[in-house]
Protein backbone atom coordinates (compact mmCIF):
# COMPACT_ATOMS: atom_id res chain seq x y z
CA UNK A 1 0.00 0.00 0.00
CA UNK A 2 2.79 2.69 0.56
CA UNK A 3 4.51 1.66 -2.63
CA UNK A 4 1.18 2.28 -4.30
CA UNK A 5 0.86 5.77 -2.64
CA UNK A 6 4.44 6.45 -3.37
CA UNK A 7 3.87 5.83 -6.93
CA UNK A 8 0.45 7.67 -7.41
CA UNK A 9 3.03 10.59 -5.85
CA UNK A 10 5.70 10.87 -7.93
CA UNK A 11 3.82 10.52 -11.44
CA UNK A 12 0.43 12.43 -9.94
CA UNK A 13 1.61 15.53 -12.47
CA UNK A 14 3.13 14.02 -16.07
CA UNK A 15 4.48 16.24 -18.47
CA UNK A 16 5.51 15.17 -21.93
CA UNK A 17 7.78 17.49 -23.87
CA UNK A 18 7.53 17.14 -28.09
CA UNK A 19 11.30 17.54 -30.39
CA UNK A 20 11.58 20.79 -30.49
CA UNK A 21 14.46 20.59 -32.86
CA UNK A 22 12.94 20.83 -35.66
CA UNK A 23 11.40 24.63 -34.40
CA UNK A 24 7.78 23.08 -33.61
CA UNK A 25 7.10 21.59 -29.59
CA UNK A 26 4.13 20.46 -28.10
CA UNK A 27 3.64 19.90 -24.08
CA UNK A 28 1.64 17.85 -22.30
CA UNK A 29 0.62 17.86 -18.92
CA UNK A 30 -1.82 16.11 -17.08
CA UNK A 31 -2.40 16.47 -13.07
CA UNK A 32 -4.03 13.40 -11.74
CA UNK A 33 -5.77 15.55 -9.06
CA UNK A 34 -6.31 19.27 -9.86
CA UNK A 35 -7.29 18.26 -13.66
CA UNK A 36 -9.88 15.58 -12.60
CA UNK A 37 -13.44 16.47 -11.96
CA UNK A 38 -14.98 13.39 -9.59
CA UNK A 39 -18.30 11.44 -10.48
CA UNK A 40 -18.19 13.07 -13.94
CA UNK A 41 -17.74 11.72 -17.36
CA UNK A 42 -17.48 13.53 -20.63
CA UNK A 43 -20.52 11.72 -23.03
CA UNK A 44 -21.14 11.52 -26.83
CA UNK A 45 -16.93 12.62 -27.44
CA UNK A 46 -15.25 9.01 -27.06
CA UNK A 47 -13.19 7.88 -29.94
CA UNK A 48 -11.59 5.62 -27.82
CA UNK A 49 -12.11 2.57 -25.12
CA UNK A 50 -10.39 0.28 -23.49
CA UNK A 51 -9.56 -1.70 -20.08
CA UNK A 52 -6.51 0.39 -18.37
CA UNK A 53 -5.20 -0.69 -14.55
CA UNK A 54 -5.29 2.94 -13.37
CA UNK A 55 -5.49 7.05 -14.94
CA UNK A 56 -2.17 6.86 -15.87
CA UNK A 57 -2.30 4.27 -18.49
CA UNK A 58 -5.16 5.76 -20.04
CA UNK A 59 -3.32 9.39 -20.02
CA UNK A 60 -0.77 7.28 -21.81
CA UNK A 61 -3.07 6.04 -24.42
CA UNK A 62 -4.47 9.67 -24.68
CA UNK A 63 -0.82 11.68 -25.41
CA UNK A 64 -0.36 8.99 -28.19
CA UNK A 65 -3.28 10.25 -30.07
CA UNK A 66 -3.41 14.14 -31.10
CA UNK A 67 -7.36 13.75 -30.72
CA UNK A 68 -7.48 12.99 -27.70
CA UNK A 69 -8.83 16.66 -25.74
CA UNK A 70 -10.10 15.10 -22.68
CA UNK A 71 -10.60 11.53 -20.87
CA UNK A 72 -12.79 9.08 -18.50
CA UNK A 73 -11.49 6.39 -16.20
CA UNK A 74 -14.30 4.57 -14.91
CA UNK A 75 -14.46 1.56 -12.32
CA UNK A 76 -17.58 -0.29 -12.42
CA UNK A 77 -17.49 -3.39 -10.05
CA UNK A 78 -13.65 -4.63 -10.10
CA UNK A 79 -13.42 -3.39 -14.47
CA UNK A 80 -11.49 -0.13 -14.84
CA UNK A 81 -12.11 1.37 -18.56
CA UNK A 82 -10.25 4.49 -20.08
CA UNK A 83 -12.81 6.15 -23.14
CA UNK A 84 -10.42 9.03 -24.88
CA UNK A 85 -12.56 11.96 -26.11
CA UNK A 86 -11.97 14.16 -28.97
CA UNK A 87 -13.66 16.88 -27.19
CA UNK A 88 -13.13 18.52 -23.78
CA UNK A 89 -16.05 20.88 -21.89
CA UNK A 90 -14.20 23.72 -23.05
CA UNK A 91 -15.70 22.99 -26.51
CA UNK A 92 -18.84 21.33 -25.04
CA UNK A 93 -20.02 21.74 -22.38
CA UNK A 94 -23.07 20.17 -22.16
CA UNK A 95 -21.01 17.20 -23.12
CA UNK A 96 -20.19 17.02 -19.45
CA UNK A 97 -22.63 14.98 -17.41
CA UNK A 98 -22.90 13.56 -13.62
CA UNK A 99 -21.54 10.03 -13.70
CA UNK A 100 -20.99 8.00 -10.04
CA UNK A 101 -17.79 6.24 -9.82
CA UNK A 102 -16.70 8.34 -13.23
CA UNK A 103 -13.65 10.83 -13.00
CA UNK A 104 -13.32 13.41 -16.33
CA UNK A 105 -9.56 14.51 -16.75
CA UNK A 106 -9.01 17.42 -18.83
CA UNK A 107 -5.52 16.75 -21.17
CA UNK A 108 -3.58 19.92 -21.40
CA UNK A 109 -1.50 20.32 -24.76
CA UNK A 110 0.45 23.99 -25.51
CA UNK A 111 2.10 23.97 -28.82
CA UNK A 112 4.77 26.49 -29.70
CA UNK A 113 6.59 27.21 -32.85
CA UNK A 114 10.44 28.54 -32.73
CA UNK A 115 10.64 31.29 -35.68
CA UNK A 116 13.96 32.15 -36.52
CA UNK A 117 13.99 35.39 -37.60
CA UNK A 118 15.87 36.64 -41.11
CA UNK A 119 14.09 39.70 -41.25
CA UNK A 120 11.80 41.60 -39.34
CA UNK A 121 9.96 41.59 -42.26
CA UNK A 122 9.64 38.29 -42.82
CA UNK A 123 8.81 35.72 -40.52
CA UNK A 124 7.45 31.97 -41.08
CA UNK A 125 5.27 30.01 -38.37
CA UNK A 126 4.61 26.06 -39.45
CA UNK A 127 1.01 24.56 -38.08
CA UNK A 128 0.65 21.59 -36.73
CA UNK A 129 -2.90 19.83 -37.37
CA UNK A 130 -4.16 16.31 -36.47
CA UNK A 131 -5.79 14.60 -39.40
CA UNK A 132 -8.89 12.19 -38.69
CA UNK A 133 -7.19 9.05 -37.91
CA UNK A 134 -4.93 10.94 -35.08
CA UNK A 135 -1.44 11.65 -36.79
CA UNK A 136 0.06 14.77 -36.88
CA UNK A 137 1.23 16.56 -39.57
CA UNK A 138 2.38 20.38 -41.33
Amino acid sequence: MIFSVGFLFLVAILEVKGDCLGGNCQKISLDVYQDAVQDSEFVCHVFHNSVTLNPIQCYMKCIQDCRCLSLNYKENNDQKYCELNEGNHFTNKSSLKHSPGSRYYILRRDYSTKVMEKSLLCLLIKVKTCDSLGVYFF
